[in-house]
């Protein structure tokens, strides 16, 4: 069994545990919008806030690390690339704006 083929086993069971958790944080908000149950704990609720806004970023980015790792140098290089953008511009959402300025 080639190194590329063990990543993409350990990665799919990493990616299907994700993707139960960010399920069941938006079940968990979905429940606490009209029950409210945990409204009060608020380390429960920042949680269940930052997995819902970070959660399907983490798991597609995951995916596709998974589905790079048995393609060419060219390819992964690509998806990696993708994955930095993606991460650069969602945790720092000025950063567009200094890059715009710069050109002109």
């Amino acid at each position: 069994m080639a190194l590329g083929e063990t990543l993409s086993k350990v990665f799919d069971v990493i990616n299907k545990v994700l993707a139960f958790v960010v399920l069941l944080a938006y079940v968990l908000f979905a429940i606490n919008a009209n029950w409210p149950f945990y409204s009060d704990v608020n380390w429960l609720v920042q949680a269940i806030d930052i997995i819902r806004q970070f959660g399907p970023i983490v798991v597609c980015c995951l995916i596709m690390v998974e589905f790079a790792i048995k393609r060419n140098l060219l390819l992964q290089i690509l998806v990696y690339a993708l994955i930095a953008l993606v991460i650069i511009f969602s945790c720092f959402p000025d950063t567009w704006n200094s890059i715009v300025s710069s050109i002109g």
